[in-house]
């Protein structure tokens, strides 16, 4: 009886990212993916798997900076103390092309990185992965493709796109189709896939899974993020995800038109608070004019409470403002002229709130 195989699969961590979004937190987030892919190093080693499988996107570039890439070295190379292969299909992040990453740089022995447009096999003890290189977007990684019949735990290895994932909500287009008949025919018993960035399983008559990346990356990565444990067995095969983020993005939207306050807001920010959360709070709506919203007063009192807050302002003017004769009307019409005739977003809401302040500020005088 042969012994049970155990994989981690990862993908799309994007190591070397900027957050910009993110602000003086951005180079700490950098070393947060760092910390996240040693912590999938460590539970290798943990649960002794047989390979580590890379399904694309280790790095956010093709020549990424050099303190990133040795960084990824040095992990690798204690998998190879410990006896354990790493196998990675490259990303349209990081495609295998000249000059590249994975041209420039020797990694250690226990290391293979797939640098064939089309699926090849490379084999250890009772498993084969397939895998092939990025090269380019438009090619169909698993048609006409079937593998070879064997006893080995066959195993996929591809950065690419199912066509069940909707993709009008993701950050970049859908490179690469991979059709369910594809995968149906393609004769594997698993498929480690990478490009997109939650969990999914794809249900098929093959396991056929995308790990998602391992720590959120930006607000449409939303809840908690996975590596994958598989195991196989007497031709049996066990997914678990284990959860790997350090920190958590989330999006709050709030309708603030029956607010009188910011009593209500206060609240919302108190209860999400979260030294790991990375929380955006967008309010919309069109409140009365007595609602004194000052971000940078919120900003002040909840900043410490969070890794990163950004509050956004997309709040509209009541519909219902009076223009009649009175200074306060004259002041109401001419700015909202102003308004009108602006094109720019920014500006726009500058003129909205200059609005909303002065209507406020002419209410306490007359």
């Amino acid at each position: 009886m042969k012994k049970p195989i155990k994989l981690i699969h990862t993908s799309d961590l994007h190591l070397g990212m900027t957050f910009k979004g993110l602000g003086d937190k951005s180079k700490l987030h950098r070393i947060d993916c760092q910390d996240v892919f040693s912590n999938i190093i460590d539970l290798c080693i943990k649960e002794k798997v047989s390979a580590l499988l890379i399904a694309g996107d280790l790095f956010d570039s093709m020549d990424p900076q050099k303190s990133f890439v040795k960084f990824v070295i040095n992990e690798f190379e204690r998998l190879k103390k410990e006896g354990i292969q790493v196998f990675v299909s490259t990303g349209n992040h990081d495609p295998y092309k000249k000059d590249s990453v994975w041209i420039e740089y020797k990694f250690p022995s226990n290391v293979f990185v797939f640098d064939c447009a089309n699926l090849e096999p490379k084999k250890i003890d009772g498993l084969t992965v397939y895998g092939l290189a990025y090269t380019s977007d438009t090619k169909e990684p698993l048609k006409s493709f079937e593998a070879d019949e064997e006893d080995n735990f066959k195993v996929g290895l591809i950065h690419g796109s199912t066509t069940n994932i909707n993709w009008d909500e993701e950050p970049e287009a859908g490179y690469r189709r991979i059709l369910k008949e594809h995968i149906e025919n393609s004769n594997l018993d698993y498929i480690a896939l990478g490009h997109f960035h939650d969990l999914l399983d794809i249900k098929t008559k093959v396991k056929c899974f995308y790990s998602g990346t391992p720590e959120g990356l930006t607000f449409k990565n939303k809840g908690d993020k996975f590596c994958l444990l598989v195991s196989y067995f007497n031709k049996k095969i066990d997914i678990k995800p284990i959860k790997t983020n350090l920190r958590e993005f989330e999006t709050i939207e709030v309708d603030c038109t029956n607010f009188e306050t910011d009593n209500e807001i206060r609240k919302i920010l108190e209860k999400n608070k979260g030294e790991n959360k990375i929380l955006r709070l967008i309010m919309k709506g069109s409140p009365s004019l007595e609602l004194n919203l000052d971000i940078d007063l919120l900003m002040k009192e909840f900043d410490q409470k969070y890794f990163f807050l950004k509050v956004v302002d997309s709040i509209h003017l009541p519909e219902n403002l009076a223009q009649d004769e009175t200074i306060r009307g004259h002041f109401i019409r001419l700015v909202r002229q102003e308004i009108i005739k602006e094109k720019d977003a920014d500006r726009k809401k500058i003129l909205e709130n200059a609005l909303r302040t002065g209507v406020g500020y002419l209410d306490k005088k007359m």
